[in-house]
């Protein structure tokens, strides 16, 4: 295939105490929903519980996540805005766990 092109679909969230496995494809991207200010983040989906992905391939898939969680609005949005070279490198490098704390706040590690 020489041209794929398209909007990849939203990614399903996580329900508490879940997470998943992504490489980032693209920094966060402001945009607005019918539900106000959030940000699109490109992500090759690795490993998810949601049963929808329970045939994932071992590629991954290409997922939008959309989200407005506290450390993509504002601690990943001042890593970029602050061109931080070793985050910004490892952001796109480096194998993801996106995890929804029991309290429902959102982590991301690496």
């Amino acid at each position: 295939m020489k041209y794929s092109l398209g909007t990849p679909s939203l990614m399903r969230g996580l329900e508490k105490g879940q997470e998943c496995e992504v490489k980032f494809l693209t920094d966060p991207k402001p945009v607005e929903t019918e539900h106000g200010s959030k940000f699109d983040i490109q992500v090759l989906l690795l490993s998810h519980p949601h049963p929808d992905y329970s045939s994932l391939e071992k590629k991954g898939k290409r997922l939008t996540w959309r989200t407005n969680c506290h450390v993509v609005r504002v601690t990943i949005q001042d890593l970029f805005e602050h061109a931080v070279e070793d985050f910004m490198k490892d952001w796109y490098e480096l194998t993801w766990t996106i995890s929804c704390r029991e309290d429902g706040n959102i982590w991301v590690e690496a």
